[in-house]
């Protein structure tokens, strides 16, 4: 399917219809991607660069693209939950992704409670199939939470760095964020 939105052949040309819907010239992002010049703009929309992941996802942090960095996560096999990008257009009301929000998280509370339930009966030499549906409502939390947040840069101007940061403050005082290089070694040995 030559029309399929998910295949990195589709990549260049998705990239320059998101330029254009937010009114960057060619100029203004090659300057936003750290002072390149209209050529090479033209050079990647046109498929006439490699695409890079680093390169795909400045192109979209430039354009306030978000769904789409998910989408570079998704082509590119960055990380094994990466999944297809959420519809931009879900994520523009920041009262309807909390519905969802809280739809999604009742949900993923019964999935819990079924794996839950389901691992309690968990014995040696059973071999029961996993409850995937109940995973798969426990993995909405992924895509719900994106959403929730993306509408909040969009609507309310939440600073998604900063919210990261902070978290990654309180997780490190926590213990609960991975420790560092140093301590990760010291242990293994």
């Amino acid at each position: 399917m030559s029309n399929n939105p998910y295949k990195l052949d589709n990549l260049p040309k998705i990239m320059r219809e998101v330029r254009k819907a937010i009114g960057l010239t060619q100029f203004q992002l090659g300057r936003l991607l750290g002072g390149k010049d209209q050529r090479y703009v033209s050079d990647v929309e046109n498929g006439l660069n490699a695409l890079t992941p680093e390169l795909c996802i400045k192109w979209f942090e430039a354009c306030g693209a978000y769904e789409h960095i998910d989408l570079v996560h998704y082509l590119f096999k960055l990380h094994p939950t990466a999944a297809a990008p959420i519809d931009p257009a879900l994520n523009r009301s920041a009262s309807n992704a909390v519905i969802n929000m809280i739809h999604q998280l009742e949900e993923a509370i019964q999935a819990t409670k079924h794996l839950s339930r389901w691992l309690a009966n968990d014995r040696p030499g059973r071999s029961e199939d996993l409850p995937l549906g109940d995973i798969k409502q426990i993995f909405d939390l992924i895509p719900a939470n994106k959403t929730l947040i993306y509408s909040l840069v969009r609507s309310h101007g939440l600073n998604m760095q900063e919210l990261a940061d902070k978290w990654t403050r309180k997780a490190l005082m926590d213990q609960v964020a991975m420790s560092k290089q140093e301590e990760r070694q010291a242990m293994l040995v």
